[in-house]
């Protein structure tokens, strides 16, 4: 009998061994197809009601679709140009705080990073291989996960309701919605508005001429992870393009104008105005987890451990303060 039990053990190891290889090309494409499916899906229910579940997943996925191609094409056309101006925005950021009033500590700290970063960036940049036939293939699986996650949503919802185990349901279903909170300030408004926002000043770093196509994406993706950082925001982007316009091009008003684009689409104003409103009660992301989940995620994982790190880390600071709030019920009880 342990015979049996053991050589099932390692033939169930084996399978989800293979499974794991099957499907380790796609786990980012899974993830991202999964996350923006939750995004949409307060869309998903209210099409819903007008033109029934599977007509607004079909809709949803064309939208997308659309969105896919369009990427596909800035990804074949732009995006080495891009990853080249990030190395050089990074790099110049770098030696514009290295400066030698600091003190001893600090200044060879910033040293340090001001050489280690761009050579990393560097380093990536030389060794960029893009596989545009699975780039192709990903957006595709990107595509099914999200029609499949939008037309199963009651399924699912079910199904992970059913796995709750009976003796301790009422802190299963707490925990799930604490856990619905916490994705929705993640990804509903944290990831989708510092996303719009990095959109937006790219727009701006083209309309008023700081620089190209492929300069205005990398100030865009800068911006998008300025505004996940806690206490910096996006803003430093919209200064440096104002300050640019200013100092260099001596296009005063243009600078000013920008100023002004920047602080009603980008920061302070939609933190003040839009953002409360997004985030709902108690579903606020403590700053130095998103800081660890970002880069812990991105270190670990790669791109798709922008969505991995903070989610488990937002997950887990759930999980602990539902477990102290039951433990405070039973005392008082």
């Amino acid at each position: 009998m342990q015979g049996e039990s053991i050589a099932w053990l390692v033939l169930s190891a084996i399978i989800l061994f293979l499974v794991w290889k099957t499907i380790e090309p796609f786990v980012t494409p899974l993830i991202f197809g999964a996350a923006i499916a939750y995004i949409v899906l307060p869309v998903h229910h209210r099409l819903s009601k007008k033109i029934g579940e599977k007509s607004s997943a079909i809709a949803l996925t064309a939208i997308m679709g659309i969105v896919s191609v369009l990427f596909v094409i800035g990804v074949v056309m732009w995006l080495r140009g891009t990853l080249q101006y990030i190395y050089i925005y990074v790099a110049n950021a770098l030696k514009f705080i290295t400066r030698p009033d600091l003190p001893l500590g600090i200044s060879e700290t910033l040293n340090s990073l001001s050489t280690s970063i761009p050579e990393r960036i560097k380093d990536s940049l030389l060794n960029y291989t893009l596989s545009i036939p699975l780039f192709i293939l990903q957006v595709m699986v990107f595509l099914g996960i999200f029609y499949t996650t939008l037309s199963n949503t009651r399924f699912l919802t079910l199904e992970l309701y059913r796995l709750i185990p009976q003796d301790n349901r009422e802190l299963g279903e707490a925990l799930i919605k604490r856990a619905e909170a916490t994705l929705s300030a993640l990804l509903r408004t944290w990831l989708l508005l510092s996303t719009i926002k990095g959109i937006f000043l790219a727009v701006g770093f083209i309309i008023f001429d700081i620089t190209n196509v492929t300069g205005a994406m990398a100030a865009g993706i800068l911006c998008i992870v300025l505004e996940l950082l806690p206490v910096i925001g996006g803003w430093v982007m919209w200064v440096a393009g104002a300050l640019y316009l200013i100092l260099n091009n001596d296009a005063v008003l243009a600078g000013i104008l920008f100023g002004l684009y920047g602080a009603i689409f980008i920061s302070p104003i939609p933190d003040i105005t839009i953002r409360p409103k997004l985030i709902a009660e108690g579903a606020k992301i403590n700053a130095v987890i998103a800081l660890i989940g970002i880069f812990g995620g991105l270190i670990a994982f790669g791109f798709k451990g922008l969505i991995i790190g903070p989610v488990s880390l937002g997950l887990l600071q759930t999980l602990v303060e539902e477990w102290k709030v039951r433990e405070k019920e039973i005392i008082a009880g």
